[in-house]
């Protein structure tokens, strides 16, 4: 099983999403951000493979304007070498990648030239795939699009359109139920009768709310939709948030719901890409989690945890933090210890713990801040801005290249 995230990882200042307006756009810029997008590409990957992270989604901006007309320069000949060395770290750490074109990539759209842009991008996303030199596990995951009015219509235009495709974008695509617009069922209806593989979304089943199919169920007809070739089966597992509209990601994963949810896939072999706010924290929980089950956490994944959530148990009070020391202290389970943490998640902080924290978190930067950044700071502490004040705070630690900007302080919001 391979645990993901979703294109841009938390803790470390690596991206692939570097942009290029089209005002601005010229070859010489498109190279040096292809380049940049590239080299943090495979610097994240590195970092995943550090964490045991094994599945990762690529940006669709890895290449800017990557399907856009203008965009006529052969970048997947110019950086031949680049890409054959993230496709072969891929390989070599056993990790799988993914992409998901945007909402605008539509293919059963009415309108034709939406269509045709849609085949573009979906030629872009297969051409960077395939310019790794990775095999076809490696996949695109597309929503079946709009319903615009008659369900059945869309979905044969859907099918349509599917059975022109290229063939290295009929190798890489697999479909997603969503929340709104084409159920489980409906994917499952397209996938089986066009031998397209089916990608499981639980929140967007929750929320689409038309069935009481148990998890293992769906997973047993979804199974059948991917062949050998297609690799394990891929699901997308979040979780809503309470304190959001319908269909919100939760800001963490809950580690009590993300076992049981394991454990009623324990019969299928699966990759689980999370879609969680905090990204690569989650990741790294779950990867923790998984380990302990089975008899492999290292001492140091405990301390290590214990140390980037010593300012969130904090905020709650001290009586919290000893308590959570004492769970790792007395169990040495990782697993207690998120339980513990997740039951004050959405607890509301009091003024003098988060004012408590943020003054000792100042206190650790203080010999690098000047003057005037620690009276910014108590400016902004004084004004009872505590958001701008823990903004504050991870800037300068950024500035100073300091290990506490790494933190999961700074990216509990």
């Amino acid at each position: 099983m391979k645990i993901g995230y979703a294109c841009t990882p938390l803790l470390v200042p690596y991206k692939t999403t570097r942009r290029i307006s089209l005002k601005y756009y010229s070859e010489k810029l498109l190279i040096d951000t292809i380049k940049e997008n590239l080299n943090d590409l495979l610097r994240i990957l590195s970092y995943n493979r550090d964490k045991e992270i094994k599945m990762f989604r690529i940006s669709s901006d890895i290449i800017p304007l990557g399907s856009h007309p203008i965009n006529t320069f052969d970048w997947n000949n110019y950086f031949q070498y680049e890409l054959n060395n993230i496709g072969k770290f891929i390989k070599n750490n056993s990790m799988r990648v993914s992409m998901h074109p945007g909402q605008y990539t539509v293919i059963n759209s009415p309108k034709e030239d939406v269509v045709k842009k849609s085949i573009l991008d979906l030629q872009y996303h297969a051409k960077f795939l395939d310019s790794l030199g990775i095999d076809s596990s490696h996949k695109i995951i597309l929503h079946i699009g709009g319903v615009y009015g008659d369900k059945e219509l869309a979905i044969k235009r859907f099918m349509n359109v599917f059975k022109d495709l290229d063939k290295n974008i009929k190798n890489r695509l697999v479909i997603e139920n969503d929340e709104k617009n084409f159920s489980i069922d409906d994917v499952l209806f397209i996938g089986e009768n066009l031998s397209i593989p089916v990608v499981f979304d639980n929140l967007h089943n929750e929320c689409f709310n038309d069935n009481n199919y148990s998890i293992s169920n769906i997973l047993k007809r979804v199974k059948k939709t991917w062949n050998k070739k297609d690799g394990n089966i891929k699901v997308h597992y979040s979780q809503q948030n309470p304190l959001k509209k319908l269909g919100a990601h939760s800001q963490s994963l809950n580690i009590t719901n993300f076992l049981y949810y394991l454990d009623l896939c324990k019969d299928f072999e699966l990759d689980i890409m999370l879609e969680v706010k905090d990204k690569n924290i989650s990741a790294i929980k779950a990867v923790n989690s998984i380990l302990e089950l089975s008899n492999a956490l290292l001492k140091e994944n405990i301390d290590t945890e214990f140390k980037n959530y010593k300012f969130i148990l904090l905020e709650q009070g001290e009586n919290i933090l000893y308590e959570g020391y004492n769970i790792l202290n007395k169990n040495t389970s990782l697993i207690e210890f998120y339980k513990f943490i997740d039951s004050f998640m959405y607890n509301e902080i009091l003024v003098e713990n988060k004012t408590h924290v943020l003054k000792l978190l100042e206190n650790e930067l203080k010999s690098y801040m000047t003057s005037k950044e620690s009276n910014h700071f108590y400016k902004l502490l004084k004004e009872r801005n505590f958001n701008k004040c823990k903004e504050y705070l991870y800037k300068i630690a950024c500035k100073y290249h300091i290990e506490l900007s790494k933190n999961y302080y700074f990216y509990n919001n």
